[in-house]
């Protein structure tokens, strides 16, 4: 079967793997690479982003492309954080699409891509796909959500921003919806990380063929780990990306109301808390208590992972796909979650991970995974397993290049 021309682009570079997006972009490229000739486009600020994306991306890549604009200069991001953000947060205007997506960045992103002749193009995130609009119209043009903004609206309407200043936050969420919608009737295919989006999209009346492709992994080095049985010490963890909005809401709520509780019941067990980018709240907040530990980012995650008996995510909200937990998942370490969490990855409670809701369920659970090893083996035993059959390449992102191959590129209305 011939082999497919195409073309993976993203608004930043993806080395280094620091947040689950890029690791979906970048096991999406591993894995078309097997069957399909794929080349990378994307946008960099630095050098040294460049020149790594460059060196490592070619192992897989027969080209890559990329980019460096005006909105991607140091000059702008410091004019953009002084003076752009404010403006924009003031008036509700997506800033993300218009550093990505602005009439200038995307003819210069449609212009090199034009050059070449590819089959397909893939976008990661509809704030990035501006120069969709631009493309020669032979292309197959697909986005890769991520996220859907009818899952943050649904979040607002639940009361889930209240952590936040959200006085402009629903004009914004209108704004954004309407960029959406505006950027998938331009493609021609919808990739989706969840059933949960995959519903959405089917509700809303979108025409457009949608492909789910949850976000896999190479679970290798993680199913190497061995499975905690016997605990020289008890270290719960908490991981996720810092920066995230939601995963703070979480961290305020496990500081506050739930692991004081459970030092008190057992003062032995420690919270790491593992993710990229600590904000400096976070440190203040624990600065007093010696049993918390907040590493950043650790290139070896498994060094932490085989340390932890749990891993707590009190995550009230969230929208996309829950990656991480699937290395967990993989790894052997029993997560302990409220659904919201968790659902994505499809847990089970009580056989493959934990669902809890209400803080006297996370803190019971959490005493009772540090206390009953024969509990936290079978749970831990049943997650891998789990993650393997569900999340491992073969099993997500090359269904992806399966589907392509059936696909009819000589007509792409």
């Amino acid at each position: 079967m011939k082999k497919k021309r195409v073309l993976v682009f993203a608004g930043g570079p993806i080395l280094p793997v620091k947040g689950m997006h890029q690791s979906r972009i970048l096991n999406q490229i591993i894995s078309l690479a097997v069957d399909h000739q794929v080349d990378f486009c994307f946008l960099y600020s630095k050098k040294s982003q460049k020149k790594e994306n460059e060196t490592e991306l070619i192992k897989y890549c027969g080209n890559v492309i990329p980019i460096k604009t005006i909105t991607q200069t140091f000059l702008y991001k410091v004019i953009s954080k002084l003076i752009l953000q404010p403006i924009f947060h003031f008036f509700a205007i997506p800033h993300d699409h218009f550093t990505l997506s602005n009439l200038i960045t995307s003819i210069i992103i449609a212009q090199k891509i034009n050059r070449k002749r590819y089959d397909l193009i893939i976008s990661h995130y509809w704030q990035a796909s501006g120069f969709l609009r631009f493309l020669n119209k032979n292309i197959l043009k697909a986005i890769d959500t991520h996220y859907l903004v009818e899952e943050n609206i649904d979040l607002y309407f639940k009361g889930h921003y209240s952590h936040i200043d959200n006085r402009s936050l629903k004009k914004l969420l209108k704004r954004e919806l309407k960029l959406q919608k505006k950027y998938f009737n331009i493609a021609n295919l919808l990739i989706v990380n969840s059933e949960a989006q995959l519903k959405i999209l089917k509700n809303e009346g979108y025409a457009k063929p949608v492909i789910y492709i949850p976000n896999g992994q190479k679970l290798d080095k993680y199913l190497n780990l061995p499975i905690l049985s016997e605990l020289e010490e008890l270290y719960l963890l908490f991981y996720g990306s810092l920066q995230n909005q939601f995963n703070q809401k979480a961290l305020i709520r496990l500081l506050d109301n739930i692991f004081p509780t459970i030092q008190k019941n057992n003062p032995k067990i420690k919270l790491i808390i593992l993710g990229a980018d600590p904000p400096s709240w976070l440190y203040k907040k624990t600065a007093n208590n010696p049993n918390i530990l907040i590493t950043g980012f650790v290139s070896d995650i498994g060094k932490i992972f085989k340390k932890c008996f749990a891993c707590i995510l009190p995550i009230d909200s969230a929208s996309g796909f829950r990656g991480r937990t699937v290395e967990l998942l993989a790894s052997g370490v029993p997560v302990i979650g409220t659904e919201n969490a968790l659902q994505s990855v499809q847990i089970t409670h009580g056989v493959n991970g934990i669902i809890a809701e209400t803080d006297e369920e996370f803190i019971n659970w959490v005493l009772k995974m540090a206390s009953d090893k024969h509990i936290r083996k079978a749970i831990a035993e049943e997650g891998r397993k789990h993650a393997v059959k569900n999340f491992s390449l073969e099993s997500t992102h090359y269904k992806l290049s399966q589907y392509l191959n059936n696909i009819n590129f000589s007509n792409n209305e």
